[in-house]
């Protein structure tokens, strides 16, 4: 990610401006800087997010030239300081992994290192977004890859708004050739339609090739509808085509619970 970074170090008066600069990649440990002036290796400096009001201090540790100039190792000496703006998960979610992915909540714009399991990567790869648990928002939304940045793969480099991701499993690319899946849910959706308008339902399951959901309303088997999930309706919402594939009458609740799928 390409942050914009002030770095001072601690003089005996205050501080000295040593110059400006920015972030080539980051970590919840440190990050890879590039400045317009010469960092010595083991030096302690202050890092200060511009337009962030966040600062913290780091160490440098290692240096290397690339086309650009000199980029620098740095490692935070307080690593609970969320400098970065951007949550990292517990080693324990690497376990299943199959994708990792700098992701983006549309309802509050928290920043989020992802690990995906093959059913979730499964989704993102199809529909370029895919329903997570948000910590701030406290719910399902929805989650894509934020505009103008690169997944944080172990090698990924600073390359504009490229919208790469990084694999950790060769099986990847033969996700979309496996068995299907379906996951059991309980979230929100909301279909767009004229008849209608906005029809709030409860999305039962999910699955790469389309949805089962509850509506009261009625939807004819082949009918061609715009549907978000999950919906918020604090943030704009990402509304995909999907077909009405059949119908089955609840026995209790007067719902029809109706599956849907993707067309992509």
């Amino acid at each position: 990610m390409n942050l914009r970074l002030r770095v001072s170090a601690p003089a005996e008066r205050g501080e000295e401006f040593l110059g400006e600069g920015k972030t080539i990649d980051v970590s919840q440990d440190g990050a890879s800087i590039m400045v317009d002036r010469d960092l010595g290796i083991g030096q302690t400096i202050k890092i200060r997010r511009v337009g962030a009001n966040k600062e913290a201090l780091a160490r440098v540790v290692g240096s290397y030239q690339n086309a650009a100039g000199s980029v620098f190792g740095v490692v935070l000496s307080d690593n609970q300081i969320n400098l970065w703006d951007i949550v990292f998960p517990p080693a324990a979610a690497l376990e299943h992994a199959v994708l990792r992915s700098l992701l983006r909540c549309v309802a509050c714009g928290r920043l989020e290192v992802s690990y995906l399991n093959e059913f979730e990567s499964d989704l993102f790869l199809n529909h370029h977004s895919v329903p997570r648990l948000c910590g701030q928002c406290g719910g399902w939304t929805t989650w894509t890859r934020p505009y103008g940045s690169v997944s944080l793969g172990s090698d990924a480099s600073a390359s504009g708004d490229s919208a790469q991701w990084e694999a950790q499993d060769p099986e990847l690319q033969n996700l979309k050739n496996r068995s299907e899946q379906r996951l059991r849910t309980e979230t929100v959706g909301c279909i767009r339609n004229v008849s209608h308008g906005n029809d709030v339902v409860l999305v039962s399951s999910l699955a790469r090739e389309g949805v089962n959901f509850l509506s009261s309303n009625q939807y004819p088997e082949g009918a061609s509808i715009e549907m978000a999930i999950p919906y918020t309706s604090k943030a704009p919402n990402i509304f995909s085509l999907v077909r009405i594939m059949g119908a089955r009458k609840e026995k209790q609740g007067g719902l029809t619970e109706y599956r849907a799928a993707y067309l992509l």
